[in-house]
């Protein structure tokens, strides 16, 4: 299924935009282990020794030790090992230490007090164990000749054929879980670009520690087979579903760490990415996936969504940007600021000079807000000045590694 495809250069029309706009805006690693709390020892009634004397009271358990994160991946500590790390989907935190051992019952006075597992030191910092996906352990279902090359892949979602475009390690271990990123691509391009573009230059960071997808975006009710007027409006959330059956079908021909998968996209494909986020954070609903988000440039254009669960945002937008304006970037960050328990602070605004990034303070653990302001246009691809590189995707692969 291989077809040539006219590819954008991350170039999106101002008129287009704008029509957009108004029909919408109503819209591995393996990780320290968890520490099994440290049980108390039980307490015994003290049977009175001759002459009335207590008993002694009974030891407190050692503590664990920490857990050593594997390759860089998160091991995360509960507290003073009162909580245990559950595997799968939507676990909650664990510590990444080993468990300490009860105290033993005093004879005849007062309960031991075991203490719990020390907080793993695992490199990372996570807050969530390794989830293993059903094709852990498994020869992969789609053929390798159908990834790593550009290959459209057909999938049908919503009752629609659609495609995607696939990225998995050269060196993929069955028995390693890894990282999940989708991909959206921006109003006017495509899953091509995305691989042409290296999922937003994120491949090469990743050094074979992910497993990259791009889907393609719809037009009039259909995969899109160009990319001038491709996009996410998301129309009875048919592009939401496509999202579902890619993850569902990436688990189960591949192993994917359940509890790493992320997403993120420019401008059309921003708010597709805030959509998913929204719609499905991990742990938040039953069909539940979504992590973190990285948002560039980011809108309301793919069906509105309040969140209401929490999910670790990125988003980065110009202050002179002309098509999707800069305050509405703002209001998404402090969106999800909410959801996430922070303490909102109006993110500073870079009119020139380098950009600066604003990272919200009192988050829930695990949850970071982070807004980056730059002095520029509506862009993916932001430049301090006298810099040729962009800053940007090293700061969305080190807020993705955090976890």
């Amino acid at each position: 299924m291989v077809r040539p495809r006219s590819v954008s250069r991350f170039v999106i029309s101002a008129a287009v935009a704008a029509l957009s706009i108004a029909g919408c805006g109503s819209g591995s690693d393996t990780t320290g282990g968890a520490g099994t709390t440290g049980t108390a020892g039980s307490s015994q009634a003290g049977s009175g020794g001759p002459g009335g004397s207590t008993g002694t009271a009974g030891r407190g358990g050692t503590t664990g030790t920490g857990g050593a994160g594997v390759a860089g991946t998160t091991g995360s500590g509960g507290i003073a090992g009162s909580t245990v790390g559950s595997g799968g989907r939507g676990g909650t935190t664990g510590s990444a230490g080993t468990t300490g051992s009860a105290g033993t019952t005093g004879s005849g006075g007062s309960a031991g007090t075991g203490v719990g597992g020390a907080a793993g030191s695992g490199a990372g910092g996570s807050g969530m164990t390794v989830g293993m996906s059903s094709g852990c352990g498994k020869t992969p279902t789609i053929a390798s000749s159908m990834y790593n090359n550009g290959h459209h892949i057909p999938i049908t979602a919503a009752n629609m054929a659609r495609e995607y475009i696939l990225n998995v390690p050269t060196n993929y271990d069955n028995t390693h879980p890894y990282k999940l990123i989708i991909a959206y691509h921006e109003l006017n391009g495509n899953d091509d670009e995305m691989y042409g573009h290296q999922y937003y230059h994120l491949l090469p960071l990743a050094n074979n520690t992910a497993i990259f997808v791009a889907p393609n975006g719809q037009q009039g009710n259909a995969n899109c087979t160009q990319a001038s007027g491709c996009g996410w409006p998301n129309p009875n959330n048919t592009d939401l579903q496509l999202a579902d059956a890619l993850v569902a079908l990436i688990e189960e021909s591949f192993c994917v760490d359940t509890n790493r998968i992320f997403a993120t996209g420019w401008s059309y494909g921003g708010s597709m990415s805030y959509k998913t986020a929204c719609e499905r954070p991990l742990g938040g609903v039953a069909s539940g996936f979504t992590r973190a988000v990285a948002v560039y440039s980011g809108a309301q254009l793919s069906g509105t969504c309040t969140p209401s669960k929490p999910v670790a945002y990125y988003a980065s937008h110009g202050t002179n940007d002309t098509v999707l304006n800069y305050s509405g970037g703002v209001t998404l960050s402090q969106n999800f600021a909410k959801a996430n328990g922070c303490t909102w602070m109006t993110p500073a605004m870079v009119t020139s000079g380098n950009h600066v990034c604003t990272s919200m303070m009192g988050c829930a653990t695990g949850y970071p807000v982070e807004f980056c302001s730059f002095n520029g246009p509506h862009t993916p691809d932001p430049t301090d000045p006298g810099q040729s590189k962009s800053w940007e995707y090293q700061n969305v692969w080190d807020f993705f590694s955090q976890f």
